[in-house]
């Protein structure tokens, strides 16, 4: 059995490079979530107000509706939680909730009075609450490089329902759902309770990064060679050295009066004030760099698409800030 999980999509693939003169950078970047908690949660917990479903069969492969297991959606949920470390305490709540309901399709909301005594009794201040993980399957042909044959697989579209409540409060304070797609090659090993199992873990790859701020990689390009500055501010990079190479391209920028080589300059300037953590002026030279542009096409998305990352991060900035917070104020 084979699984894969698509959890994103490139947009800078066709931009990473067909000129040598054009290098790639990778690295780890901050990102904020989509929600943003009060300064004083600090403990939380995670409930499975999710029905109890027939246990899935072995033998037996649906082509069509599921509905997700909520102990095993709980506990990932609340695993992923603790993993992120943004919250001091993560606990998870073993009742289940709904266990006499009938229609596991029938999403329940917390009451007021559940969320007040789940919350008194766990001691904490907030609760996640699992409500449903709903899988739409069908049956898919996918090709493989090299192959001149499809193969026959399984595409699972899985789709967690979470809710998030403060206690004394009379709606939830969020409602979060994402969808996540999930392949497997269809082979005898391939069952509902396989898919039940693995799909109610894995469709919170990606809702998590709704809930808590995390780490995801990202890519740059940047100008190399061509001159001499060029070339020893590749060195400074060699040695993470960015504010040389920052000095040796503003230098060159400033040196040349017209020309491609002072866009590139200045397009390198931009990256390495981002990499310095000042974007204001990161996207001042982005737009020094796009005053230099020639009629080169490559240039023009490199530019553009830059333009775009950078206010894109600009926009995220205070969002992140605020939810980081919590940890400024606790450096003593």
């Amino acid at each position: 059995m084979k699984k894969t999980l698509f959890t994103g999509i490139c947009m800078a693939g066709s931009l990473l490079v067909s000129c040598s003169s054009i290098q790639t950078l990778t690295f780890d970047q901050l990102y904020p979530a989509e929600i943003t908690y009060p300064e004083q949660v600090n403990s939380v917990a995670v409930v499975n107000n999710m029905a109890s479903i027939p246990e899935p069969k072995d033998g037996l492969l649906t082509i069509g509706l599921l509905e997700g297991d909520g102990k095993i959606a709980a506990e990932t949920l609340a695993g992923a939680l603790a993993d992120s470390r943004y919250f001091n305490q993560v606990l998870i709540c073993d009742s289940v909730l709904r266990s006499d309901d009938v229609r596991p399709t029938d999403p329940s909301m917390l009451t007021p009075a559940q969320v007040d005594t789940l919350a008194s009794r766990l001691g904490v201040d907030m609760l996640f609450s699992v409500e449903r993980v709903l899988m739409k399957t069908s049956r898919q042909e996918m090709f493989y490089p090299g192959f001149s044959m499809p193969f026959a697989v399984v595409e699972m579209k899985a789709t967690p329902l979470v809710r998030v409540y403060l206690p004394s409060r009379a709606t939830p304070v969020a409602t979060v759902t994402e969808t996540d797609s999930l392949y497997w090659e269809i082979s005898s090993g391939v069952s509902d309770k396989v898919l039940v199992k693995e799909g109610s873990s894995g469709a919170f790859t990606s809702l998590l990064n709704d809930l808590v701020p995390h780490w995801g990689q990202t890519t740059r390009v940047y100008y190399d060679g061509g001159c001499v500055e060029m070339r020893d501010a590749a060195v400074c990079l060699r040695e993470n050295d960015w504010a040389g190479a920052r000095e040796l391209w503003t230098r060159l920028y400033e040196e040349r009066k017209k020309g491609r080589m002072k866009m590139k300059a200045a397009f390198n300037v931009a990256l390495a004030w981002e990499m310095e953590g000042d974007i204001n002026q990161a996207s001042e030279w982005l737009e020094k760099a796009k005053a230099c542009e020639t009629k080169d096409a490559e240039d023009h998305e490199l530019i553009a698409y830059y333009a775009y990352l950078l206010n894109k991060k600009k926009k995220d900035l205070p969002k992140l800030d605020l939810q980081m917070k919590r940890f400024v104020n606790k450096i003593p």
